[in-house]
């Protein structure tokens, strides 16, 4: 499995990369889009998985590149009542993507030392995946094209992503 270092959070996760898509959209008319579902996952179910898939159709339809997608269960300390423990919730969330070409599992906001609010789930997902590909970008430019006739500099991801 591919995976991208997080960031400099309590509890550093390698986010899964093995699904997201190789290359970022060379239209530059198509927003790059990484779905995220925080949730109990209690246990995740097909409609969890349902959801993804109609995000992403609709989001397409709508011109905009979507990357792939993270479910992300809550940490333990989320104290929802009958909540099984996170390493349960993360097994069963691996089994139920694991036939899904979008979906993949970030265990970050269940290996933290307390609960976290989505948008810190957020930012951390932005974060590695930018950094993917950012890391992608440099590694294309340091190889030799053969017949390449672009003049124009290529966009960081960070750019990319937050156009």
């Amino acid at each position: 499995m591919t995976a991208i270092q997080g960031s400099s959070a309590s509890t550093d996760v390698p986010l899964p990369a093995d699904k997201l898509s190789p290359s970022l959209p060379l239209d530059v008319d198509q927003k790059p889009v990484v779905l995220v579902n925080c949730g109990s996952f209690n246990p995740p179910t097909i409609m969890h998985l349902r959801m993804f898939d109609v995000a992403a159709q609709v989001l397409r339809k709508a011109g905009h590149a979507v990357l792939g997608g993270y479910a992300s269960p809550v940490n333990d300390a989320y104290h929802k009542p009958g909540l099984l423990p996170s390493q349960h919730r993360i097994a069963m969330c691996r089994l139920a993507a694991a036939e899904s070409d979008l979906v993949m599992v970030d265990t970050w906001e269940a290996a933290q030392a307390q609960a976290q609010r989505s948008l810190i789930v957020l930012q951390h997902v932005q974060h590695a995946v930018q950094e993917h590909y950012d890391d992608i970008s440099r590694s294309q430019q340091q190889m030799p094209t053969a017949g390449s006739t672009s003049q124009h500099p290529k966009k960081s991801a960070s750019q990319q992503m937050s156009r």
